[in-house]
Order: structure tokens, then sequence, then C-alpha cells
């Protein structure tokens, strides 16, 4: 079964989510926003919205993440011991765990963070201090203990992207031009697959963690003009019981890869500025990490050589979005150069990035 814009004011209704004298007062209006899954929004100004997600083909692949997914959802709204990871998600309203279909709140009026930076052509440090005082209020109270059950969907990975340098020449040879260079690139240095080693060697489970953080999956709004800002996180369909450094070093990636997009790269990497406001990214960065620390109650010396560690799986996240980019290009882009050439003087002294590049 698909859910479509035929028969979807039919399907929430039979689950008790709509009624139907607003679809009769006009009042519902229906936006396709299919991507890599088959999406729907849902659309009411007199009541709040819906978001439809639902796989595009039952392949193991696809059936799996929309289950991982749902779980957190579930774990959120249903069990105490992760009811900080709420605070982080949209509204959940319903699971089809037979056509899997997932049923969440419509986020009024929201825009991703790389959106809002676009617009504000800035780094905000309160934007930076939201971001850390809600993952750290999450990473500081989720107790994972003695949750076997509810924890099962979840398959204990190590980021892919740890082993690509690994990648076997045979599969190598199917990638497109761009992603083979990469891997070649990572390759000829010693210092990255070292790096990356090392990354994996200290991998923790002790977290249920989103796994792909990244602005384009954080979204801010205010449910009306008088309320506060809020900031959610959405597609939870890598999320694991992993290392809670992955994450931070995700919004970490998400500064520098932004910075990065936003140099004219037209004589290469070393003869570019950025249009945008480049001495703010330190500032913002620093606030950020200063509200994580303090929202886990971090002492000095732990929050010290957590944020190092945090700075080394930024690098392999950079170099993950270099990945994604390049896929299907002929070449690596000078962006994705750009991205590498980061990661590697990242991950030869990742203390020092903390000072260069945070000011910490």
């Amino acid at each position: 079964m698909f859910v479509d814009t035929n028969n979807i004011a039919y399907f929430l209704a039979e689950r008790g989510l709509l009624k139907f004298e607003s679809v009769v007062n006009g009042d519902f209006m229906i936006r396709d926003q299919t991507s890599r899954n088959r999406n729907l929004k849902v659309i009411r100004k007199k009541s709040p919205g819906f978001f439809i997600k639902q796989i595009i083909q039952r392949t193991p692949e696809y059936m799996e993440s929309m289950e991982r997914e749902a779980a957190c959802y579930r774990l959120a709204k249903q069990h105490p011991a992760f009811r900080s990871l709420h605070s982080l998600l949209p509204e959940f309203h319903y699971f089809d765990p037979a056509n899997y279909i997932l049923i969440l709140e419509l986020l009024p009026n929201s825009e991703s963070l790389w959106g809002f930076h676009q617009r504000a052509g800035k780094f905000p440090l309160e934007m930076g201090k939201l971001q850390g005082e809600k993952l750290g209020v999450y990473h500081g109270r989720i107790k994972l203990n003695g949750n076997k059950e509810e924890l099962k969907p979840f398959p204990r990975r190590i980021p892919w992207i740890l082993s690509v340098h690994e990648t076997h020449a045979t599969y190598q040879s199917q990638l497109g031009g761009g992603n083979s260079q990469l891997i070649d690139i990572l390759r000829q240095y010693p210092e990255f697959p070292a790096a990356l080693a090392a990354i994996k060697a200290d991998w923790k489970y002790t977290a249920l963690i989103h796994g792909d953080i990244k602005w384009e999956n954080m979204m801010i709004f205010r449910k009306d003009e008088e309320s506060p800002l809020e900031l959610k996180i959405i597609d939870w369909e890598i999320a694991d019981i992993g290392d809670e450094c992955w994450d931070v070093g995700g919004v970490l990636q998400a500064y520098l890869s932004f910075w990065i997009f936003s140099l004219p790269l037209t004589e290469g990497p070393t003869a570019a500025t950025s249009a945008f406001d480049t001495e703010g990214i330190k500032p913002a960065m620093a606030a950020f990490w200063t509200s994580y620390a303090a929202a886990r109650n971090l002492d000095p010396n732990t929050s010290r050589q957590m944020l190092v560690r945090c700075m080394s799986c930024a690098a392999a996240r950079i170099i993950q979005t270099a990945y994604e980019s390049s896929l299907m290009a002929p070449q690596l882009s000078k962006y994705a150069l750009c991205k590498l050439q980061m990661s590697m003087n990242i991950l030869k002294d990742p203390s020092g990035a903390v000072r260069d590049l945070m000011g910490l």
C-alpha cells in the first residue's frame, strides 16, 4: 500500500489524525517532496500539519532504515530512559510497520540551519549555543543500560567512511571517477588511513546517535511569533548505538563545510576568500562547544580530551561530505579537494585545529 495525494485524507482520518471537516473547509493542502523516500507534506493553517514518509521500494536497506527511524520516535515518546530524545524530534503520530509509513508533525515555518546561515550571511553565537545546549542535554541524559530489547533495531555499526580507504579494487573500479580519485588520495597519504583507524580503534557505544548530523538535518522554527526559537533534528534513518563524538563532530563539520562551500574557488583554495563573516565562525564554533560542555557538566580535562576527538571525527565527516558530493562525478571538484586538504590538516594535529579553527 502507498499513501498518495488521492488517499492521504482517508488514511489520516481512519487513524484519528484528521477530521474531514478540515478538508471540506479547504484547510488541507498537499505537497509532494519525494527524494530518497516517498514524502508528502500536509499543510493546514488552523491545525498542525503532517509529514508522511514512506519507503519507495521494499529492499532490506530501505526497510531497516525506516524501522530504525521509527524506533527512535517510539523510544522518545514511550520510554522514560529516552525521554531526553523527545525534545530533539518532531512529534510522532503513527507508524505502520506493515507498509512502512511514518507520520510526523510538520514543523511550522521551519528552516534548515544551512538555509538560515545562507540567509544570515554570518554565524550568530546564539545559534552555536542553541546547537550545543540541545545536543549536550540529550547526550548527558540518555541511558542505554537495561534496554536491550528496545535497542534491537540498532546494529552497532561503525561509520563506513572510516574504512573507505579499504575499498576493494574491484568495487572501486565501479565507482564514479570522483569517488575513485578520492580513495586514491586517501591511500596516497598515510596520515589518512592511520587517523581513520585511530578513530575506529577508540570507537565507543555509549549513546543513541543520529549518525548523519549536518545542517540540512537540523531545523529551526517558532510555534508562533511569541514563542522561543526551537531546534529539531530530522532524518534518523541511520541512527545507531555509537560514539556521541561522531554527532558532535557532525556539527563542527557543518560549520567548516559551509565555510568551504562559501569560498569562490575560481583559482584554487589558496586564492579564495569567503563572502561570509569568516571571523565569526571561530566564536560560533567555540560557543557551540562551550554550551555543549556546560550541558554535559564536563570538567576541563575531560572537555578538552573529548573536543580533540570530536575534531578528529569532524575531519572524517568532512571526508564523507566530499565523497557524497562526488557521487557519479567524473572527477573531484575544487570544493571536494579543499575539504580533503582541510581534513588532512585537522587529522595531522586535531589539538592544533581546535586552537586554530575554534580559538580554544
